[in-house]
This record gives C-alpha cells, sequence and structure tokens, in this order.
C-alpha cells in the first residue's frame, strides 16, 4: 500500500494506492492553498475535475482509468446542470457512479470522490 500525502492543511491522503487501485479522498472545489472556492455548479465541477486530473497524472493514473465516481450535491435541483459539466469529461465510456444529497464543507455545492486503476 502507498499514500500520497496532501499538501493541505486537512488530515488525509489525497490518494491512497491498494492492490492496483485509487482511491482518491473527496474532492471539492478548492485552490492550491486549500482555500474553497464559491462559484456556479459548472465551475465548482470543473475545478474539481482539474484536482482530481493532477492527483491521478501525480500518482501515474489518468481519467480513462476511472472506475467509479461518488458524487455528493448539496440540492438536487443542481442534478442536471452537473450531468452537464459531468459529460464534458466522459465523452463516452462512463464510469459507474452515485449521485447522493448532502451538506457539504464550506457550504459548496458538489463533492465527488474518485477510484481508479493505478
Amino acid at each position: 500500500m502507498k499514500k500520497y500525502p496532501s499538501a493541505l492543511p486537512f488530515p488525509f491522503s489525497r490518494a491512497v494506492e491498494a492492490n492496483g487501485f485509487l482511491f482518491l479522498s473527496g474532492q471539492i472545489s478548492m485552490n492550491d492553498q486549500g482555500e474553497p472556492v464559491q462559484g456556479t455548479i459548472e465551475e465548482q465541477t470543473q475545478l474539481i475535475f482539474e484536482n482530481i486530473a493532477a492527483t491521478l497524472k501525480s500518482c501515474g493514473s489518468s481519467f480513462d482509468k476511472i472506475i467509479r465516481i461518488t458524487v455528493w450535491l448539496s440540492d438536487m435541483a443542481h442534478f442536471s446542470t452537473f450531468n452537464s459539466a459531468y459529460r464534458r469529461h466522459f465523452p463516452d465510456n462512463f464510469p459507474a457512479r452515485t449521485t447522493v444529497v448532502s451538506r457539504l464543507a464550506f457550504d459548496l455545492d458538489v463533492e465527488m470522490e474518485v477510484q481508479a486503476l493505478a
């Protein structure tokens, strides 16, 4: 097992690799200094995917190796808008996905957790 430390001021690993899989910690709309970035659903989703891509790359993986994504939305009213932003990152061959509603850290509207092949 290999743990990839986070540079953010929070007590978690950015990702953990085990048995050929990568498990990324939940990703919210956050800049490199660990500050939340508010914005539209599209803007939050775009920044989250940029952060996921950077983490996957640093761990030797990529978007085409994503197996599963869990998505949390602050309100199901964002579902359609989120799906439009999500589709831009997966033109075909979607990973498995679960979407739930929950109150999120820093009152943001989107959080995603990814599992991928290492």
